[in-house]
């Protein structure tokens, strides 16, 4: 199915997940007694850095907790109906927890999964990245530091962010806010460090020289919730950015909101929403096994920080329990098919082929709210170009161009090879916007507001672009495998996975008359595939108004998805992928409509086919288009490929023969058919889809052979893959043993009546690396003639 030596991805099915306390985690551990073993930080095959919170119930006395063989049993600390404890140093690969009986025998274990904290966890094999986070010395090739750098600032009574003093002293304009009805200092521990290549930022209230936060204590003035930000804009992500998608929130840290965020969550540095999603993934994992369990956690952020929050919501729900979106978009590939067409159209207009247009011609064409709209969406294709997608870290003679073929190409699908594939000279296949039988203005033609001559006009001349970014005479065209994946693996986003039950609250002060590329249709896009997708968007509310009511639409949206979120957790179903249940706990005093000022709410559906006199919102804020809907696409504007049919001719007003001739000559192929679905649909394979290794290396279990007995020298016996590299740990009584990583032990005084185990490591390119651990030896003994010890 898949060719051009692209990985196919591997699927971790949600319906086979066992939701845990917010988050997600694969089966439940298997059990032949009452303990059970659940990772709280993650997923137990997704877990990185070699560290997961981990939860037992149901331990006996006397049982022992085992971590690949290692004795973790003393990091648990009693905690609700069981231990919970912090399990560091786990090997890379897979590897297995253990509740092990006084009897050695096991009592239940779960598989788990450990990725390094460089990455990667699932979006799969990693390109090439350039440094620039600073502040936490030096970097390795990998972008990463071991360096934690951890401060404290405060609010003061200026309502201004400081440092806080390190001398003792408190700062006479040190502010004070209230948290569950609590009056605290407003200082806050702000973290930064390295994760996934990606730049992180925590920031949560706690007051310096009280008790460091643990999952196991109360942070007192944290609320118990997390926000999670991200950054706007759209960039090809080659560069590990300097800046995350904001930490210090008054809004959010006033509150109690513990805030977190990684430069890869900003799309102006990464626009790619599998590592963004990752990133969010591995640093959320981190939060939780620093500050403890969320109650919930919620996105936040504005344009495509939006963007990302529907896309990995829909592809990895879980990281994200709610969405709190303002002027945003269902996902980039569809949106950025704007951009190629408003530079088409730009190009033309500025053409002496396109010379006379009038500003009503070209709105009528474009769908816009005025015509200058489309310089905005214009840049949006550059992510698509190799000659200007580079962000400025990638050095010059880094680059691709004609004179450099080996350089880098700076495109989303070049980035992106991981999903999209290859062609055979290795370029990412192309995911570019298809514009083949596109008629550009055709409801305007057919409507009178554009004539005939200017209908074929702009249809023979608007043309695409070429792989390597030029403007040609010929339309763009895309490659049909690289859209199948786009819809198998969520890229386009048609709201079939997590946004299935994940409640979204979206709003947007309105700015259409003024040419802003954040146009309001945009909500309209994302309810009409609801609507394709359930029949109804009982789990989404949307909002539009005066820009002077964003402050208001911005608080209640996030008081509200709190208190959703809330009632969930009071139904008992939290994390439940469970539409119903979202539905029937969304807050009974919230819906659609609008804000014709900042205290002036009027309810309304949001509905795009709806007239001004039958909907007042439409009335105060009248929805707009695009160029595609304006050629007949559906308001979903999921055809990224559209199937041909042959023109009609009483499909068009009075066209003359030589006009019928011409257009039959632009559209030699056929002209879109919007009433099939896109050439490549298919429906999303699942969520939680990997792109790396989906095979795990053949281990067999490791046999200790040779006598335990003081001086003597055991060693192991053991199978694996063809190729595979081996590594060893020696464990006495579950205590690994430093220096004892070769395939032999010698065995002395000082092990004594212990038992030995040793772990086996296999790794294999192409593989995901095992750990099995051998069967405990005998006691060992001291004397050599099998007298009693």
């Amino acid at each position: 199915m898949f060719r051009s030596g692209a990985r196919r991805w591997a699927l971790c099915t949600t319906a086979a997940a066992a939701v845990v306390v917010g988050l997600m985690a694969p089966p439940a551990a298997t059990a032949a007694s009452d303990a059970q073993i659940e990772v709280l930080s993650g997923r137990a095959d997704m877990i990185s850095a070699g560290d997961a919170l981990v939860k037992v119930t149901g331990l006996k006395n006397h049982d022992r907790i085992l971590a690949a063989g290692v004795d973790v049993t003393d990091s648990f600390q009693p905690h609700g109906d069981g231990v919970v404890g912090l399990v560091e140093d786990l090997p890379l690969g897979e590897s297995r927890l253990v509740v092990q009986a006084v009897s050695g025998n096991e009592q239940t274990g779960l598989d788990v999964v450990n990725h390094p904290r460089s990455g990667p966890v699932f979006s799969g094999p990693q390109h090439k990245l350039y440094c620039q986070a600073t502040g936490l010395g030096v970097l390795d090739e990998n972008c990463m530091t071991d360096e934690v750098v951890v401060q404290y600032r405060y609010r003061t009574t200026g309502n201004q962010f400081a440092n806080y003093p390190t001398d003792g002293s408190v700062p006479a304009n040190l502010a004070s806010t209230t948290v569950d009805g609590v009056e605290v200092p407003y200082i806050f521990r702000l973290e930064r460090g390295t994760i996934n290549r990606s730049l992180y930022q925590i920031a949560i209230l706690h007051e310096p020289g009280t008790p460091e936060p643990t999952p196991w204590s109360d942070t007192a003035a944290w609320n118990d919730k997390l926000l999670y930000t991200f950054g706007g804009a759209c960039g090809v992500g080659l560069g590990q950015g300097n800046g995350t998608g904001g930490v210090e929130n008054d809004q959010l840290l006033r509150a109690g909101y513990a805030v977190a965020s990684g430069s890869l969550n900003v799309y102006a540095t990464n626009c790619d929403d599998v590592t963004s999603a990752e990133t969010a993934y591995m640093v959320k994992e981190h939060f939780t096994e620093t500050y403890g369990v969320p109650r919930f956690t919620m996105g936040f952020g504005g344009s495509a920080g939006t963007m990302q929050q529907y896309l990995l919501s829909n592809a990895y729900p879980g990281i994200l329990d709610g969405v709190i979106g303002q002027i945003g978009y269902p996902d980039e590939r569809t949106t950025t098919a704007t951009g190629h067409d408003c530079r088409g159209l730009m190009n033309y207009w500025s053409s002496p082929a396109g010379a006379g247009w009038t500003e009503a011609e070209k709105v009528a064409l474009s769908g816009h709210a005025i015509s200058g709209t489309c310089f905005g969406y214009g840049f949006f294709d550059g992510v698509d170009d190799p000659t200007r997608g580079c962000p400025g870290v990638v050095p010059v003679a880094d680059r691709w161009s004609v004179g450099n073929p080996d350089g880098i190409r700076c495109t989303i699908a070049d980035t992106v090879t991981n999903v999209y594939g290859t062609d055979d000279e290795g370029r990412g296949l192309r995911v570019i916007p298809d514009n083949v039988g596109v008629q550009y203005g055709l409801l305007a033609f057919q409507s009178g507001a554009l004539s005939a001559e200017k209908f074929l006009s702009v249809n023979a001349n608007v043309g695409g672009m070429s792989i390597d970014g030029a403007r040609t005479p010929a339309r763009s065209e895309a490659s049909v495998e690289a859209i199948e994946r786009g819809f198998e693996t969520g890229r386009f986003n048609l709201t079939t996975g997590g946004l299935t039950h994940i409640p979204v609250i979206e709003y947007r002060g309105y700015t259409d008359p003024s040419g802003d590329f954040h146009d309001s249709y945009r909500s309209a896009v994302l309810r009409e595939r609801m609507l394709n997708a359930h029949g109804e968007a009982g789990t989404h509310v949307s909002w539009r108004g005066v820009s002077t009511a964003n402050g208001t639409m911005g608080a209640l949206a996030l008081e509200k998805m709190d208190e959703w979120l809330t009632n969930l957790e009071a139904m008992g179903a939290a994390g439940e992928e469970n539409r119903e249940a979202t539905i029937t706990a969304r807050p009974g005093d919230i819906e659609d409509g609008c804000f014709t000022a900042p205290d002036t709410f009027v309810a309304a559906p949001l509905d795009w086919y709806a007239s001004a006199d039958e909907n007042p919102c439409n009335a105060a804020f009248p929805f707009h288009a695009d160029p595609r809907i304006k050629a007949g696409s559906p308001l979903s504007v999921d055809v990224l490929k559209c199937e041909l049919t042959a023109p009609v001719r009483g499909d068009y007003p009075a066209l003359t023969d030589e006009q019928w001739t011409q257009l039959n000559a632009i559209f030699a192929s056929g002209v879109c058919d919007y009433s099939q679905p896109s050439q490549g649909y298919a429906e999303l394979e699942g969520t939680w889809l990997s792109f790396g290794a989906d095979e795990t290396v053949a281990l067999d279990k490791p046999v200790i052979t040779g006598t335990p007995r003081v001086g003597d020298t055991l060693a192991v016996q053991v199978s694996a893959a063809e190729g595979a590299a081996l590594s060893y740990q020696w464990m006495v009584d579950g205590i690994s043993i430093a220096g004892a990583t070769g395939p032999t032990f010698v065995l002395t005084s000082d092990y004594r009546l212990a038992t030995v185990t040793v772990r086996v490591t296999a790794e294999l390119d192409g593989t995901v690396p095992m750990s099995l651990v051998s069967d405990p030896s005998k006691k060992v003994r001291e004397d050599r003639k099998g007298g009693k010890p």
